[in-house]
């Protein structure tokens, strides 16, 4: 059934083979070389699912790079796995994690740690190796105003940040703390959140937006059936494209969908736009992510990353052990875009 559903758009990537060109520290790679490039030609679109402005595309795969089943976040701290801590002398910028088990853990970026001496926010995704001490692991405040314990180490509330929140994350640029915490008052103010210590998780917490978020879950899981090779979304907002979120299989997919979802829906509670993002839309998009120039780099603890950041699009991959572990995307707003001139689009001022 979805397969016929998914005829009247489906993507295939078939795209002239080039070469990716090199990032500083990187290593040149050939397209085809390339686990970015090699994902894309696997994937396609299917129909749009809408509800007042928030838009959900299903991404779905023809070939799966990596069956292996990962443990997450939720999963590590329901079984004691995993232990999530301030660094000593309370430095924001970063936490302390340790794996306690035997098994691989996937922390995604964005992810919300909840708790200790103030919440915050994953900055990027981190696959924790078994055994793994003591890592020093990138995040963001996403509660201005408290400095004190709640808990002696950080729990999980199974919350995600918005596309907008993690978008700015994602960038690690000088400013993003700043941004970060304004994207939260924003939010907390659009939605009347009254909240003494200007925390994220007090927009879950409001219960007439726990009552609209779970409207919202509802009506999108009735009417979005996810076939069994669903790998991740594309998710639009009033119109516009607003992040995408691909994973190594359909089962690490459906792990964190409900995050996804659940974060989503509280962004449409900020936009009253009734406007859709379409299948061809979704489509140019994901195919636009084959093209780009990335960087390669080692991650935090297991795998590598190839990131690309331009004024399109910041994109992130963490790569393990040779196949994209997950992929997000975030379009550059408008406030972030830039003009970057080829010398032939350039006009002299004196011919």
């Amino acid at each position: 059934m979805k397969r016929m559903l998914a005829l009247l758009g489906i993507l295939v990537f078939c795209v002239t083979m080039g070469a990716f060109g090199p990032g500083p520290g990187s290593k040149a790679l050939a397209q085809t070389d390339n686990p970015v490039s090699s994902l894309m030609r696997a994937l396609e679109v299917g129909r749009p699912v809408s509800h007042k402005g928030l838009t959900i595309i299903p991404v779905y795969t023809r070939r799966v790079f990596n069956r292996a089943n990962y443990f997450t976040l939720d999963e590590a701290m329901k079984m004691n796995w995993i232990e999530v801590s301030e660094v000593e002398g309370g430095r924001v910028p970063q936490v302390k994690i340790t794996n306690l088990s035997r098994n691989i853990i996937f922390l995604m970026g964005g992810e919300i740690l909840t708790g200790a001496r103030q919440d915050r926010i994953l900055a990027q995704d981190v696959l924790l190796g078994p055994g793994t001490k003591n890592l020093l692991v990138p995040v963001y405040c996403v509660e201005q105003g408290r400095w004190h314990h709640t808990t002696a180490n950080f729990t999980s509330k199974s919350n995600l940040g918005t596309y907008a929140l993690r978008s700015k994350a994602a960038e690690k640029a000088p400013e993003a703390q700043s941004e970060i915490w304004n994207e939260v008052q924003g939010q907390n103010t659009r939605l009347k959140v009254a909240s003494g210590t200007s925390a994220y998780q007090d927009a879950y917490d409001k219960e007439e937006n726990k009552a609209a978020i779970s409207g919202i879950e509802r009506k999108m899981n009735d009417e979005l059936r996810l076939a069994d090779d669903t790998v991740g979304v594309v998710i639009g907002l009033g119109g516009r494209i607003i992040g995408l979120d691909v994973f190594a299989n359909a089962s690490l997919f459906k792990k964190q969908w409900p995050k996804i979802l659940r974060s989503s829906a509280l962004s449409a509670l900020q936009d009253d736009s009734s406007r859709q993002v379409g299948q061809k839309e979704a489509a140019e998009f994901l195919k636009s992510l084959f093209s780009k120039d990335y960087t390669r780099k080692p991650a935090l603890d297991l795998g590598y990353e190839l990131e690309s950041s331009d004024s399109s699009a910041v994109v992130k991959s963490l790569v393990y052990p040779e196949a994209v572990l997950h992929l997000s995307g975030f379009p550059q707003d408008e406030s972030r875009r830039k003009v970057i001139d080829s010398p032939d689009q350039r006009l002299p001022v004196i011919r």
